[in-house]
């Protein structure tokens, strides 16, 4: 079987039903349960190399490149203590209140948690077409907007080193809705980050950053459409 095949099932399948509950039992793993971990996730790494069943687990883990999984249980569990907990005790090492946030499902009102956007709206104004990135640690999106095919205007923003990705693609799709609302016009917004309309479009998200998007993309109405180019 190929391998790559293999890693996919591996951290799709296997890790996550070892790993179920981490979040809350994984900062409080004995030796014992550790040397557990261990033991069932050498069977896998062995697999995956084909090496000799002499070597050490922590070789095989360097050479397949996955962690420990002793080490992905503690780092949920300190996911989860800051993201759902908001816990003051790694203020030591960032400021746990710049980072986004969990946000309960019930605090987030019914009518916002499904948004249906078209993918082309009639009669649009403009075409704006959205973009974010990251390189050399710097975080950034642009917002190119057209009329009647021609450029009439370019936003381009630096963003705090913390931002990902996903983040700066959200937030250039927040600008550009935005922008539709304040100049009261029709816009046909265009992005290529699928996991933003998979994030704007989803019933279940948890996210402060993503429902303050969605709160203000409800708020413009049938003023603008999305789709991915």
């Amino acid at each position: 079987m190929n391998k790559n095949l293999l890693k996919i099932w591996y951290y799709t399948v296997i890790e996550k039903a070892l790993l179920y509950g981490a979040s809350v039992w994984g900062g409080a793993l004995t030796k014992n349960q550790i040397d557990r971990l261990h033991s069932i996730q050498r069977i896998f790494l062995l697999k995956f190399t084909r090496a000799f069943r002499t070597s050490s687990t922590h070789v095989l883990n360097v050479l397949t490149g996955i962690p420990p999984l002793h080490i992905v249980a503690n780092a949920e569990f300190t996911k989860f203590r800051i993201w759902v907990n908001r816990s003051n005790e790694y203020n030591t090492i960032f400021d746990i209140n710049i980072l986004d946030k969990y946000v309960p499902l019930k605090n987030i009102p019914s009518r916002q948690k499904l948004i249906n956007l078209d993918s082309k709206i009639s009669n649009a104004d403009y075409e704006i077409y959205t973009d974010g990135s990251r390189i050399e640690n710097e975080t950034g999106f642009v917002v190119c907007i057209l009329k009647d095919e021609i450029n009439i205007q370019n936003y381009l923003f630096k963003l705090n080193t913390f931002i990902s990705v996903f983040q700066a693609e959200l937030a250039a799709i927040e600008f550009a809705v935005n922008w539709a609302v304040k100049e009261k016009v029709k816009v046909s917004i265009h992005t290529d980050s699928l996991s933003s309309i998979s994030a704007i479009n989803s019933t279940n998200t948890r996210s402060e950053f993503v429902k303050k998007v969605k709160s203000n993309i409800f708020k413009a109405k049938n003023m603008g459409g999305l789709s991915r180019d």
